[in-house]
């Protein structure tokens, strides 16, 4: 099991334990109205759900939960068929202190060593300007638009389209991570 360790964080993969902590997170609308395939209200069934399935994927998949005294928030990189894509959610008391940009920051860097070539996807809500700017000091580059369902809103929702080359990839200063295996 990979461990990540930044300034502020601990990432390593989902665990059993983690399950109140998701739960207590994804309960809340804010968050999870801004997620595809979260479902709202979130119990912890489906956190446990969640936490088997990230088991079962583990050598396809990136996925870390962040920490600081307790579990904040998730950041994954699922390696699909046609490209990775990375995805991400943090606690709403966490939120505009710069936790995810310093977790998005290391399991990049983690992923284009491990995928030097590949060029790594993603998408966020219309309305979730927040998300798009760190993708954007990250080096993501937008390229479309369109709808995805959503199923905490039970509706097609507006999305913006982003993809990130290892070239144009932008680490962020202090964000480097140690790997504890």
């Amino acid at each position: 099991m990979d461990i990540l360790v930044t300034k502020r964080l601990t990432l390593r993969p989902p665990l059993e334990v983690d399950a109140d902590d998701i739960t207590l997170h994804l309960a809340n609308w804010n968050v999870s109205r801004m997620l595809a395939r979260v479902p709202f209200p979130y119990d912890r069934r489906d956190a446990a759900d969640w936490i088997e399935r990230c088991e079962q994927a583990s050598e396809k998949n990136i996925i870390f939960t962040l920490h600081r005294e307790r579990l904040i928030g998730v950041i994954g990189i699922e390696n699909r068929s046609d490209r990775p894509v990375l995805g991400y959610w943090l606690g709403e008391p966490w939120w505009g202190q710069g936790f995810m940009s310093e977790a998005a920051s290391a399991v990049l860097t983690y992923a284009f060593d491990k995928w030097p070539e590949k060029t790594i996807a993603s998408s966020v809500a219309a309305d979730n300007p927040a998300s798009l700017t760190l993708q954007r000091r990250l080096g993501f580059k937008v390229t479309g638009g369109g709808e995805q369902y959503s199923t905490a809103r039970q509706a097609m929702v507006a999305d913006i389209r982003t993809e990130l080359a290892p070239a144009q990839f932008k680490r962020q200063s202090g964000t480097v991570y140690d790997v504890a295996a």
